[in-house]
C-alpha cells in the first residue's frame, strides 16, 4: 500500500519507484568508493546536483590511477555521450578491466537517475532525495532490465508522444540503433513518417502544444535538468496529467540506457537500410522486425 504521504510520482507508479530507489542503492554498492565518489562529484558539477541529490559528502581524495580515465569517461558520458572517443573508451577499459561494464552501468544510474530525481523534484515542487533500502537482487543489470520492462508497460501517455520523446532522446545521444527503429503504434497514430522528420527543429514544426512541452521536457532531462524552472514546470503541468509527466520522465530514463551502448560503441543498427518496426509485448520486452505485421502479430 502506498503511504498517504507519498510523493506525487510514487502515487503514479509506486512499484517502479520502489525499484528505482533499490537500483540506486545497489549501484552505490557495486563500485569501489575510490572510483565512485569522484565520478559522482563530477556528474553533480555538470548537471547541477548537490550533496543531497547524490547522497555524498565531500569528494574523496584518491591517488588511485583509475580515477582520471574514469572521470574523463564519465564527464564525456554526461555532457555528450555521442562524442565518446576510442581513446576515452580504451582508457576506461584499461583502468577498470573486467569491471568496465559494471562501471558503465553505475555511471548510467548515477547520471540518469539523478537527472530524473532533479526533474521530478522541480516539476512537482517536492525534493526527491536518495532513499535507503536494500534490494533483493545481488546484481545491478537484472534490476535495470526489470525496470525497463516495467516502464515500457506504462500507458498514460499516447503512443505518438511516447515515440517523439524516445526519438528526440535518441537523436541527442546519437544512438544509431534507436534511430533505426519506429514504433508501429506511433506510426499508426501519425498516419505516416513525416512527423518524425520534424523533430530536429520541433519548435518550428506543426506539433501540438502538449507535444512541444513533452519535447522541451525531454531536452531538459537529457541536457540540463537544472534548467527546469517554475515556468517550465507550470507549462508542463498545464498540458499533461501527473501520470503523463511521470511517464515522460521514466521513459527518458529507460530510453537513456542507450547511453551505455553509445559510450561502449555497441549501438550499431540491425538494418543497413530502411527501418525496423517495434512494439512492446505483454511482458514489457521489445519486439522488432522489418515486417510491421510480424511485430503486430507478436505483440497482439
Amino acid at each position: 500500500m502506498t503511504p498517504p504521504t507519498a510523493a506525487p510520482w510514487q502515487l503514479v507508479a509506486p512499484d517502479i519507484f520502489s525499484l528505482f530507489d533499490a537500483i540506486e542503492w545497489r549501484a552505490q554498492r557495486s563500485l569501489d568508493l575510490g572510483v565512485l565518489s569522484p565520478m559522482r562529484h563530477a556528474i553533480a558539477a555538470i548537471i547541477g546536483g548537490d550533496s543531497e541529490t547524490f547522497g555524498d559528502g565531500p569528494a574523496a581524495t584518491s591517488a588511485d590511477p583509475r580515477v582520471a580515465p574514469c572521470v574523463a569517461f564519465a564527464e564525456q558520458f554526461v555532457i555528450d555521450v555521442a562524442g565518446t572517443t576510442a581513446e576515452q573508451r580504451n582508457a576506461m577499459f584499461g583502468a577498470m578491466g573486467a569491471d568496465a561494464f559494471t562501471f558503465t552501468q553505475v555511471l548510467f544510474v548515477s547520471d540518469v537517475f539523478a537527472r530524473a530525481r532533479i526533474a521530478l523534484g522541480r516539476l512537482f515542487d517536492t525534493p526527491y532525495l536518495m532513499s535507503e533500502g536494500e534490494p533483493q537482487e545481488a546484481e545491478l543489470w537484472p534490476m535495470l532490465e526489470r525496470f525497463m520492462r516495467q516502464v515500457a508497460l506504462l500507458k498514460a501517455l499516447d503512443p505518438l508522444t511516447t515515440e517523439l520523446v524516445r526519438l528526440r532522446g535518441a537523436r541527442v545521444h546519437n544512438c544509431r540503433l534507436c534511430q533505426s527503429r519506429l514504433s508501429v503504434r506511433a506510426l499508426d497514430a501519425a498516419g505516416g513518417t513525416e512527423v518524425f522528420d520534424e523533430l530536429d527543429d520541433y519548435e518550428h514544426a506543426s506539433f501540438s502544444e502538449r507535444q512541444l512541452v513533452a519535447l522541451r521536457l525531454t531536452d531538459a532531462l537529457v541536457t540540463q535538468p537544472s534548467a527546469i524552472d517554475t515556468a517550465m514546470a507550470g507549462a508542463v503541468r498545464a498540458q499533461l496529467s501527473d501520470a503523463e509527466v511521470v511517464e515522460i520522465v521514466l521513459d527518458v530514463v529507460r530510453n537513456a540506457a542507450n547511453k551505455i551502448a553509445v559510450a561502449l560503441g555497441g549501438d550499431a543498427p540491425v538494418v543497413t537500410e530502411g527501418v525496423e518496426y517495434y512494439d512492446v509485448d505483454a511482458a514489457g520486452d521489445v519486439v522488432a522486425n522489418v515486417d510491421r505485421d510480424a511485430v503486430r502479430a507478436a505483440t497482439a
